[in-house]
């Protein structure tokens, strides 16, 4: 090899290492402990609905906080079916919420658990699919455990409501849902 060639794969290896090096000063490596929760709604954009879903992730953060005897945050994000099934296959996502008749086929796995609540007074327009990723069995069996328990809360029932335009439904009935 030739001087003038080793001089520049000299210049161009100290070029690299300089860009490696500014790079690595600039990566960022950030972690949450909130629960990352997509929430897929067909009907999004009706009346009461953000607040139906607020309410559903301050009732969830509240019985997980319970269950843990420390704050568990709930980030809820509004999704489409296939990115929802797409982030809890990935990790994206650790729970998932549906609002409407039916579970979308995209949300259906051999991953997930899913747990369904259906109004047993009033009249419900819509059922709650709970999606559970099965891969950590201590989170799936507290978040099996809290998510009948955030249906009773308060807030939940009256924006559920509100949503519905009805009376306040005192009961939800909770199934696992057939695959």
């Amino acid at each position: 090899m030739s001087p003038k060639h080793l001089v520049g794969l000299l210049a161009l290896a100290c070029a690299f290492t300089a860009a490696s090096g500014a790079e690595k000063n600039q990566l960022r490596v950030e972690s949450s402990r909130a629960l990352r929760l997509a929430i897929v709604d067909g009907d999004s954009k009706a009346v009461g609905r953000d607040s139906m879903h607020s309410a559903f992730a301050e009732a969830l953060e509240f019985e997980l906080g319970q269950r843990c005897k420390a704050p568990v945050p709930v980030k809820p994000q509004t999704s489409d079916a296939d990115r929802a099934a797409w982030g809890l296959a990935n990790g994206s996502f650790d729970v998932g919420l549906v609002v409407g008749n039916s579970l979308p086929r995209a949300m259906v796995s051999s991953e997930f658990d899913v747990l369904k609540a259906t109004q047993t007074a009033g009249k419900g327009k819509f059922a709650l699919y709970f999606v559970i990723r099965k891969d950590d069995a201590g989170l799936a069996e507290m978040l099996s455990a809290a998510f009948p328990e955030a249906l009773k809360g308060q807030f939940f029932l009256r924006a559920v409501a509100k949503a519905n335009g009805q009376e306040l439904p005192d009961v939800w009935s909770i199934a696992i849902a057939a695959k």
